[in-house]
């Protein structure tokens, strides 16, 4: 088995050498590792198997049965090459051990039986036995026990890796250019963990580690390998996170706001219901940030219909109760426009100007005047709230929606429209909170567990084509009754690269004509001028709309507490965020909901 302290002999490279420099290797082919990305030794290293095949275990060729995947180590007695119709080749061979024999074949490969096949050699070959006139390997990998540089077998007989890879090159050119690599390489990597934490971990040397993840002796190897590679990288990032979050936050001086201001009080005052106690844990840790000089940088995470814009509507409060701004962006139009009727509904009463500012707002000239004027004091928004053209009078607080929607600049930038405002960051998306920790080191964490008093969890079924028209008549019953649905497609129109997809137009004509014939349907989607998207939503959520067919446009910010159910067609094709999303839509009133 290959070890880092083999093969001392080989000619050192050094790790930025590029990979044109290992043997066998010219301009051609490093032009075809350029396109997995490699292009130095240090590359090669790292570039590690995606999988691992054990072919330690040798069979006896007496007691291989047809199916059986065999390791079988034998002499050739005998090797020919048939021409076969339409000029191509084959390899036909008679293998034999102490145990017995059986016949092996190469299709298209004649070459191999006056080359590196010949009788006499000794072979380590692995396939899948099969039956024609006796046992039969058929095209199987293979191995010269005289290996042309005197190495180990690489390909069998081994825990064999498997790579990624990319068209012309094969597995057993990219395990031999990377066994290569290791040898002339593999001692220059510099060790990157402290001794002390290398052994509360029992990691291996750096260079004995790569040696393993490579060309392991025992699967154990590999996983501690492994394991140690990815402990590096985490470590790295999370030194990254915190050394800019002690030069971003935590040495920063940011604004002291106001945390039990008037508004505040008339705030809490007007709300019909009681918090849940998660909900009152969550506004506790953001009034605290808020009232410490330090910016705050938090993560608000809780489940669909746990209330977090209104947790985020109390730092609302705290930043007009000192003077500054707000911010709050989202991801799309439809959900921008939710949270401004949210806000608007709520804060307006209590004197407090909000506005709604998005590629569609008409006189966005005239309101983002009004903006740099400080005249209005809570903007809701999309994309255009980051945009130069938007400068803020003094802005103290940004929270950002759905925050996984936007790039780590896009956050950024609305964070410098003003003098290191407090951010709140929020995602319905559930993050298990050491997860979270890792994902967003730099940025504390609230969670919201709980639902609000009534809530039922959504239930969730898989329906099978053959129960279509039960599902279509349950959906005439709901809208008898008063509730309504969404039915999602992952397409628009018919598509000539996914023809087994359900199209939205074809299946809104289908069923709005056929099964669902009578009821009041509409379609949404995002090639609707947003007029027609706005006015479509206030009647769907008017209960104007018995039955809306929609694509994922829907995935965030719709909210009617009559849909009590929601059809997602081709399931498969949606992550799983996007379908806990959609499931979201539904259960937001007091009625047992289906999705």
């Amino acid at each position: 088995m290959a070890t880092a302290n083999e093969d001392k002999g080989a000619e050192a490279l050094p790790l930025d050498a590029p990979v044109r420099n290992l043997p066998g290797i010219g301009e051609k082919r490093a032009a075809m590792l350029a396109a997995l990305g490699l292009y130095t030794v240090e590359d090669m290293l790292f570039h590690l198997p995606r999988e691992y095949r054990d072919r330690t275990a040798v069979q006896k060729i007496a007691t291989a049965r047809a199916g059986d995947s065999v390791t079988i180590d034998a002499e050739i007695i005998n090797a020919r090459s048939l021409r076969l119709r339409g000029g191509k080749t084959m390899a036909v061979l008679t293998v034999r051990d102490d145990s017995g024999q059986m016949k092996v074949s190469f299709f298209g490969r004649g070459f191999l039986a006056h080359t590196t096949l010949k009788k006499g050699i000794r072979c380590l070959f692995t396939g899948k036995v099969g039956e024609y006139k006796g046992l039969t390997l058929q095209n199987p990998e293979y191995e010269p026990e005289s290996d042309e540089d005197g190495a180990d077998t690489l390909h069998i007989g081994r825990i064999v890796p498997v790579y990624p890879l990319t068209e012309g090159v094969s597995q057993r050119q990219l395990r031999r250019w990377i066994y290569n690599a290791l040898k002339q390489a593999a001692d220059q990597l510099k060790e990157t963990l402290p001794a002390a934490l290398a052994r509360q971990h029992n990691f291996p040397p750096r260079a004995d580690a790569i040696w393993q993840a490579h060309f392991p002796e025992k699967m154990d190897a590999v996983h501690l390998a492994r394991k140690r590679f990815a402990y590096e990288e985490l470590l790295a990032m999370q030194l990254c996170i915190l050394t800019r979050r002690v030069k971003q936050i935590d040495t920063a001086t940011g604004i002291r706001h106001i945390v039990d201001g008037g508004l505040m009080r008339r705030f809490r005052q007007s709300l019909p219901f009681a918090l849940t106690r998660g909900q009152e844990r969550a506004v506790d840790d953001i009034l605290r940030d808020m009232g410490s000089p330090r910016p705050m940088f938090r993560l608000l995470q809780g489940d669909v219909g746990c209330g977090k814009t209104l947790v985020a509507l109390h730092a609302v409060a705290a930043a007009v109760d000192s003077g500054h701004q707000s911010a709050f962006m989202a991801p799309t139009e439809i959900l921008a426009e939710q949270h401004y009727a949210t806000l608007h509904s709520l804060l307006a009463p209590l004197g407090v100007q909000v506005a709604l500012l998005t590629g569609a707002t008409p006189n966005a000239k005239r309101l983002r005047r009004e903006i740099t004027q400080g005249k209005i004091q809570v903007v809701v928004g999309t994309h255009a709230l980051f945009q130069e053209q938007t400068v803020f009078h003094r802005l103290g607080l940004a929270i950002i929606d759905e925050q996984h929607r936007f790039g780590v600049g896009q956050r950024e930038a609305l964070g410098r429209k003003g003098a290191l405002p407090d951010m709140l960051h929020t995602t319905a998306t559930p993050i298990p909170r050491t997860l979270a920790i890792t994902l967003y080191g730099g940025m504390d964490i609230s969670v919201i567990p709980d639902m609000p008093p009534g809530r039922l969890p959504v239930k969730t079924t898989l329906t099978p084509d053959n129960k279509r028209e039960e599902l279509y008549q349950y959906i005439r019953a709901q809208a008898q009754a008063g509730y309504q649905t969404y039915i999602v497609c992952p397409l628009v129109e018919e598509s000539e690269h996914f023809t087994q997809l359900t199209p939205l137009i074809d299946h809104y004509l289908a069923l709005s004509e056929g099964p669902l014939a009578g009821l009041r349907s509409a379609l949404l989607h995002g090639r609707l001028d947003p007029r027609e998207k706005e006015d479509i939503m206030l009647r769907f959520k008017a209960r104007a709309i018995d039955v809306l067919f929609a694509t994922t446009v829907i995935e965030v910010g719709v909210d009617s507490p009559t849909a009590t159910t929601i059809v997602i067609e081709d399931a498969g094709r949606f992550g799983l965020t996007q379908l806990h999303q959609l499931r979201g839509r539904v259960g937001r009133g007091n009625i047992q909901s289906w999705c």
